[in-house]
């Protein structure tokens, strides 16, 4: 997983370190960075970081992780990692984390994770808030404590973090550990979809379209299903193939084109719509079997609502005796 963190984050959080023995080096390792000249940076960044520099650790850390101007090496990676994180460097504590989370090059540890995250989030790391304020929300490797995931959430999303702002937006949809507030949940989806967060444009969307957040901004649930779309969210993809079926902006392409992209994509409900087009020849030719092929797709997801399984049982039958 590639983990290249924002530059100017990077600096804010690792300001939290302890070890920091060469100022100049440590920006001159990360203008390299910056620039794409690893070799450079690695080179910069290694008697820092043999020095003790917390920075220079997480940046050879980051560097050997990532294979960017090493050979990716996993325990070389962590090595830096650590060292760093018991200095208190927050982006390392997150790192850290991150890795134990995917299970993917260590072994998953949520409970390991959610020690980490709690320290990165002590220092005002904002990811770390949010990664932390979902573990809780989870209930993973910590109790679950849904007034704990809000605060955890609101203190990323004042801090600007996307995930933070988005996440703070559900729990004012839905009312997990807060009161629930439309109002609120608007106002935080908006800045998350504003950052480009697929999945925020897309509930900013649904909740625009429901009316719940005032009629007055119906009209606008299809741009931000549209963006949402276009950034290639699945569930957003077949959205908005129903939004152009009932007549809105399809960006050039029709309600069946997007089905197909959703159906592609892999989303359940996608797969059902576009074998609906192909069996009607709304928006495509008839083509029964193509039409039976999707429609088995989507009856074999487990994500397939109860409604539209019975619907697309029913298409399934009519497909099969039509021969």
């Amino acid at each position: 997983m590639t983990r290249l963190f924002v530059l100017a984050a990077f600096f804010v959080a690792a300001g939290a370190g302890h070890g920091h023995a060469d100022e100049a080096g440590v920006a001159k390792a990360m203008a390299h960075l910056s620039d794409g000249d690893y070799e450079l940076a690695f080179a910069v960044a290694s008697p820092l970081a043999t020095e003790g520099d917390d920075r220079a650790q997480h940046l050879i850390g980051v560097l050997n992780e990532n294979g960017l101007g090493v050979s990716r090496n996993m325990a070389e990676a962590l090595s830096h990692y650590e060292q760093a994180a018991l200095q208190g460097n927050a982006d390392s504590q997150f790192a850290i984390a991150e890795l134990a989370l995917d299970g993917v090059d260590v072994k998953r540890d949520f409970e390991k994770a959610a020690g980490w995250l709690k320290l990165a989030a002590m220092r005002g790391h904002a990811r770390a808030q949010a990664r932390l304020g979902m573990l809780f929300m989870d209930g993973l490797g910590v109790a679950a404590d849904p007034a704990r995931a809000a605060s955890l959430f609101e203190g990323a999303a004042i801090a600007g973090d996307a995930v933070g702002q988005f996440n703070l937006g559900l729990v004012f949809l839905n009312g997990d550990g807060v009161a629930q507030n439309d109002d609120k949940a608007a106002h935080w989806l908006m800045k998350a979809a504003e950052h480009g967060h697929a999945g925020a444009q897309f509930n900013l969307a649904l909740l625009y379209e429901s009316g719940r957040a005032g009629d007055a901004l119906k009209s606008k649930a299809a741009r931000w299903m549209r963006m949402a779309a276009q950034a290639e969210l699945p569930e957003a993809m077949t959205a908005m193939g129903l939004m152009v079926h009932k007549g809105a902006d399809g960006a050039g392409f029709s309600a069946a084109d997007w089905f197909e992209k959703a159906a592609e994509a892999g989303d359940a409900q996608g797969q059902f719509l576009y074998a609906v087009a192909l069996a009607e020849g709304d928006g495509r030719r008839k083509n029964k079997k193509l039409a039976l092929k999707w429609v088995e797709k989507a009856l074999s997801a487990e994500t397939l609502a109860p409604d539209a399984r019975a619907a697309a049982q029913g298409l399934k039958k009519r497909l099969a005796d039509a021969g």
